[in-house]
């Protein structure tokens, strides 16, 4: 799924980093400038909450999506102001609206 999702940016034009794991995430952040910052919940070594809250906390306005099948675990008091949650399964036409909505 990374990859696709991967090919798929790149062919509209996003420049894509990506991870297979939370720290990596992090580490990746703190060395480059993100538009915007897409999730899961369910990764390795920090969740995505995990990751979007020390993101949150280095730069509160990011733009952020979680793309989770455990939406409904999420507590809304406690997800970023900035982040957007899709839930599995989703269109992948509602996931480029979303991403294309995000960044502009």
């Amino acid at each position: 799924m990374l990859r696709s999702h991967r090919t798929v940016l790149e062919d509209l034009g996003f420049d894509v980093v990506t991870v297979r794991e939370g720290q990596a995430c992090l580490d990746a952040y703190r060395r480059g400038g993100f538009d915007l910052v897409i999730l899961d919940y369910k990764i390795p070594r920090k969740n995505g909450m995990e990751v979007a809250k020390e993101i949150a906390a280095m730069a509160p306005s990011k733009k952020m999506l979680m793309i989770t099948a455990y939406a409904g675990i999420i507590d809304p008091k406690q997800k970023p102001e900035n982040m957007k949650i899709i839930r599995k399964p989703y269109d992948v036409d509602e996931l480029i609206a979303t991403i294309r909505n995000l960044t502009q």
